[in-house]
């Protein structure tokens, strides 16, 4: 399995996923690095979304695994599981954030640039769209007193 960690999660968006993950100790390794660009892609490079897919296969991972005793020693791979669901879903709302709101029409230039695009949808109402050019309006005509 080839597994690689530079240790700078900003050099990397896999790094950046194995460091949210909890991935980055190499003799416990829990995820190949084609698994991990498959998940990049997948998520159009979306670290947090990517993570979160992440986590969940590895939840899925542990939740096939029972819990063990052997006299005191104790291991319990349902709390693994649990803490990647939680790690999942905590990854899932960040991925989620990242996406702003957009107003448009607030600023007189922003109003033109917005016109001014040929894909832009031509708007189904418009000033004065009601109003019919062969018949004067009312403050063209002069009100005749008897």
């Amino acid at each position: 399995m080839l597994w690689t960690y530079t240790g700078d999660p900003m050099d990397s968006e896999k790094d950046a996923l194995r460091f949210h993950l909890g991935d980055t100790d190499q003799n416990d390794q829990q995820l190949s690095d084609h698994e991990i660009n498959y998940l990049l892609q997948l998520h159009g490079g979306n670290v947090y979304l990517a993570t979160a897919d992440a986590a969940r296969t590895l939840a899925g991972q542990f939740s096939r695994q029972s819990d063990k005793q052997v006299g005191d020693l104790r291991l319990s791979l349902s709390q693994k599981a649990d803490q990647y669901w939680q790690l999942a879903r905590k990854m899932e709302l960040q991925g989620h954030k990242r996406a702003t709101p957009y107003a448009g029409g607030i600023s007189k230039s922003d109003k033109k640039k917005q016109k001014d695009r040929e894909d832009r949808v031509q708007p189904g109402f418009k000033r004065d769209m009601m109003e019919n050019p062969s018949v004067a309006r009312a403050d063209d005509v002069e009100v005749r007193r008897r």
